[in-house]
Formats: C-alpha cells, sequence, structure tokens
C-alpha cells in the first residue's frame, strides 16, 4: 500500500510558497493527459480541468425540443443535468440562470447553480446561491427518499461543503448536522456522518467525533466510500483493509483516500496525508466532494 516516493515535509522545509506551487503545477501536468477537450475551470492549484469529451448527439435531441419550446423549463433543466453529466459546468451554470429567469423563486434551481459553482471553484458564488435556496426552501422531513430528489438534503450538504472547503469547520458541521437531520436514505446519512467526523476532527473534538461515527456497524447492507471511511472512523476496519493505494482510482481514491488523509491529518501525521492529498489531485475526476476538498488543502499549504 504504498503512496507517493517523496517527501512532502521536506518539501515544505526547503521551498517557498510560491515555489511549492510551482512544484505542484509540474506534478499535475505530468500526471494528466493532455488532450482535445474543452478546457472547464482552473483548480485552486493552477491545473487546467476539461470536461469530458463525447454527449453531443443527446445534446442535439435536446436542443430540437427546445427550439420548438424555448422556454421550457422541464427540458432546460434537462439540458443542464446532461451538461453537468458531461462535465461541461459553465454551460450548465449558463443554463440553471436561464432558467431562474423564468423561475427566480426555485430553490432547487438554485441548488442546482450553487453546486455547479462548487465545482467551478467559484465557492462564494456558490455560497450565495445555496444560503438564498436554505432561505426559499420549505423543509419537510420525508422517509425513504433517494439522495438524488431530497432537495432538504442537498441545500444544506453542499453549503456545508463549501464552508469546509474555505476551511469554516464551525459553520460547515451546523450545516452538515442540518443535512444529517433531513437525510432520508443510507446515502445521504452517511455522507453526512462522515463530514460531521471530519469537522469534528478538524476542530479538536475527537471524542464528538468518535461518538457520532460509533453507532455505524457492518450490516447496514451498503457499501459505498463513504460507508468504507467511517467503518475506519470507529475502528472496525483497518486502513489497509479498506483502499489500496497502488490500485484505487477515481471516486474511490478521491472520497477514501480523502477520508483516511483527513483522519491521519487529525491524528497529527501530516506527511501521510499529504502524500494522500498529492495522489488524489493527479486523478481525472476533479468533480469528486474529496478531490476538491485535497485541493483546498494544498493550495493552504504555507
Amino acid at each position: 500500500m504504498s503512496l507517493v516516493n517523496f517527501s512532502m515535509t521536506d518539501i515544505a522545509r526547503k521551498v517557498s510558497r510560491f515555489n511549492f506551487f510551482l512544484f505542484l503545477s509540474v506534478f499535475l501536468a505530468c500526471t494528466q493527459s493532455s488532450d482535445s477537450r474543452r478546457l472547464e475551470t482552473v483548480s485552486m492549484l493552477g491545473a487546467e480541468l476539461h470536461s469530458d469529451s463525447g454527449g453531443d448527439s443527446l445534446l442535439t435531441g435536446i436542443e430540437t425540443r427546445l427550439s420548438a419550446e424555448p422556454n421550457n423549463l422541464s427540458i432546460l433543466m434537462e439540458k443542464g443535468s446532461a451538461l453537468e453529466g458531461l462535465k461541461r459546468y459553465r454551460e450548465a451554470v449558463e443554463v440553471y440562470t436561464q432558467c431562474l429567469v423564468i423561475s427566480p423563486e426555485s430553490p432547487e434551481l438554485l441548488r442546482r447553480r450553487g453546486q455547479r459553482y462548487i465545482s467551478l471553484r467559484k465557492l462564494d458564488n456558490a455560497i450565495t446561491d445555496l444560503e438564498l435556496a436554505s432561505t426559499r426552501h420549505t423543509f419537510v422531513k420525508a422517509e425513504n427518499l433517494k439522495y438524488t430528489e431530497n432537495l432538504n438534503w442537498a441545500i444544506w450538504y453542499y453549503l456545508a461543503l463549501t464552508y469546509y472547503l474555505q476551511a469554516d469547520f464551525e459553520k460547515a458541521l451546523t450545516a452538515f448536522q442540518r443535512s444529517y437531520d433531513y437525510s432520508a436514505d443510507n446515502v445521504s446519512l452517511l455522507a453526512s456522518v462522515n463530514w460531521i467526523h471530519n469537522c469534528l476532527r478538524r476542530l479538536g473534538r475527537s471524542d464528538e467525533a468518535r461518538q457520532v461515527v460509533e453507532p455505524i456497524k457492518e450490516d447496514m447492507g451498503y457499501l459505498g466510500n463513504y460507508y468504507k471511511c467511517i467503518l475506519v472512523y470507529n475502528g472496525t476496519k483497518t486502513e489497509s483493509e479498506t483502499i489500496n493505494y497502488d490500485t484505487a482510482k477515481g471516486f474511490e481514491m478521491c472520497t477514501v483516500g480523502y477520508g483516511m488523509a483527513n483522519f491521519h491529518w487529525a491524528n497529527g501525521d501530516k506527511e501521510t496525508a499529504l502524500k494522500i492529498f498529492m495522489k488524489i489531485v493527479a486523478e481525472e475526476t476533479w468533480q469528486a466532494n474529496g478531490f476538491l476538498a485535497a485541493e483546498a488543502e494544498l493550495s493552504k499549504i504555507q
């Protein structure tokens, strides 16, 4: 279970903040393949992030229907979702902005645009949209509601994530606790528990963090990445049982990797944490929450 074979501690000691970012830029340029995909945004570390290629046939069909009904909110939202799936977040934001002209009070549209501002690393814009969504939405607890359909949960969850990326762990904790209150399936519940734990650890409240994850056991019938993290946090599993850093890719590397890195960081092993952060930002899955979090951590290194 090897990590990158250089000492981040030595690097941090020997180079300035500017040179560290120069090192990161070279590292990312060497690990991310160049291609003809469109530039979507620039990371907090200065790396170019690209959208996926393809998907034109799907969008062509949507555009055909829109040509007949250009202000059809349902079709516009379908277009926004399709663009999100292609990591074309700039265009998705433009579509949701158009939708908000048609339906300016919609908390769902504000949540969608706010979430994609996060993907574009425009965190202040995201907070503006998501805080506004939290004031416009009528929150009603639901049961057995899939996380992708649970606006109650999503507004608080993505607002909390944005606070977390800005290292405002107190605000993030409060908002993640609200997302937990409105979780209505195992995915939303475990995602909220994971980030509540991370916030508490970063705030130095380790006893509370352990209490949060203690009730989560192996018999939930769910094998998602946040679940894997939590089972390490509460001592049910070990890190080596949970992730192999030589083979993990994509969302597993970003989600489980960040959980383990944060765990090491909170335990005082910052060198191991930094090595994992570097592994994460070399992935292509730049829209993943764990990628964003690792990127934010590296951007704050002095």
